[in-house]
């Protein structure tokens, strides 16, 4: 009896559980339920839960049937039910997964997710929102990956201001006008607006690159634990005999791990051997990157023209998705472009960030 009591209540488990990630659940009647045969199992006359245990299985059952359709089990229902409740127990921050997630590959552990999210590929530390996230999902390189073209789209909005403003000034001199201290201000203004966004954009695409990169490798290694040794789990993860890996020693030594072949296709650690856009990358902007993180007389220059710092990240951004595209075509030749980072192509991600750029200023209109 003790086992069906069990059996029947680890289906009000699974679905506290789909519950609280599946949107357009309701979790307050789900939670409503869930307690209550809890509550019926825990304190009723053990005749009566024998005489009604039939009918709330067939009630759950008939609840869980319509998730179970959607996201088809690997495994047992007692099986998940048993690792959702551990991943809760003993924790005092019950509720610290609501703004972190939970990985992809926690739930795709247990069910085929392939009706959850509409992507071509999901890693498995993507995180998946619940409570009252549920629904949303989210991982660090597309953060990172936001930010860049963010910080690029206001780049090139001030260096259109400032051409636009360079342009009334030309004409007003030409009327007669004077060139004030406070209209030099102004240009001074302009033209540090135009360098901050484009330093910092580079720097972002820069990050986001080394992000994707340890993303794909961390991603492989959660992946296939079982058929990769120490050694090589220690590489995807960055580090090798105790020391962090060069992102160009990564590019090259995650393909001969992922890959099934065990080749390097893009050579990074050669000077000699090294191609485009891997070349433009490392020797036209990785200095440019490192100056603008930690500057020092010795290193190249960021006090650059509003024009040359406008190239530069326009540039750097293209460099960046091609980088980034072909890193990820060379680990999974058999994949298309990552669906989770808007495959990396650089027109869709920047009219994203343009239209972001463009409510805001609606709602500056309006206020």
């Amino acid at each position: 009896m003790k086992k069906k009591i069990n059996e029947t209540f680890d289906y009000a488990v699974y679905l506290h559980m789909v519950g609280n990630f599946v949107p357009n659940t309701d979790l307050k009647q789900i939670k409503d339920i869930v307690t209550a045969v809890n509550d019926f199992l825990k304190n009723s006359d053990p005749e009566l839960i024998k005489e009604r245990l039939p009918e709330i299985r067939s009630l759950l059952k008939k609840m869980t049937d319509q998730f179970i359709n959607k996201f088809p089990l690997k495994c047992t229902i007692s099986e998940i039910a048993t690792a959702w409740n551990d991943l809760f127990k003993n924790r005092d921050d019950e509720y610290s997964f609501l703004n972190s997630g939970i990985d992809y590959g926690w739930f795709e552990k247990f069910m085929d997710l392939s009706n959850f999210y509409h992507y071509n590929y999901v890693p498995y530390h993507y995180k998946i929102g619940i409570f009252g996230h549920k629904g949303l999902g989210g991982i660090e390189e597309e953060f990172l990956l936001k930010d860049s073209f963010n910080l690029l789209v206001k780049a090139q909005y001030f260096f259109d201001v400032l051409l636009k403003y360079g342009e009334i000034l030309k004409q007003e001199e030409a009327k007669g006008q004077k060139f004030t201290n406070e209209k030099r201000s102004e240009l001074t203004e302009l033209n540090y607006e135009v360098a901050v966004n484009s330093r910092l954009s580079i720097v972002s695409f820069f990050s986001f690159i080394e992000c994707f990169v340890n993303s794909i490798g961390h991603d492989y290694s959660l992946r296939n634990l079982e058929k990769l040794d120490e050694k090589q789990q220690e590489i995807l993860n960055g580090m090798k005999n105790k020391g962090y890996l060069s992102l160009k020693s990564k590019i090259e030594i995650f393909q001969k791990i992922i890959r099934q072949d065990k080749r390097a296709i893009i050579n990074t650690t050669d000077d000699n051997q090294i191609k485009e856009p891997f070349k433009s990358f490392f020797e036209n902007f990785e200095d440019l990157r490192n100056s603008s993180v930690h500057y020092s007389p010795k290193k190249v220059r960021i006090w650059l023209k509003p024009q040359d710092w406008i190239k530069k990240a326009n540039d750097f951004s293209k460099i960046s998705m091609e980088v980034g595209l072909l890193f990820w075509k060379t680990c999974y030749p058999d994949f298309s472009e990552p669906d989770y980072i808007g495959r990396l192509d650089f027109n869709y991600l920047y009219d994203i960030a343009k239209k972001k750029s463009e409510t805001i200023k609606k709602i500056e209109k309006q206020m």
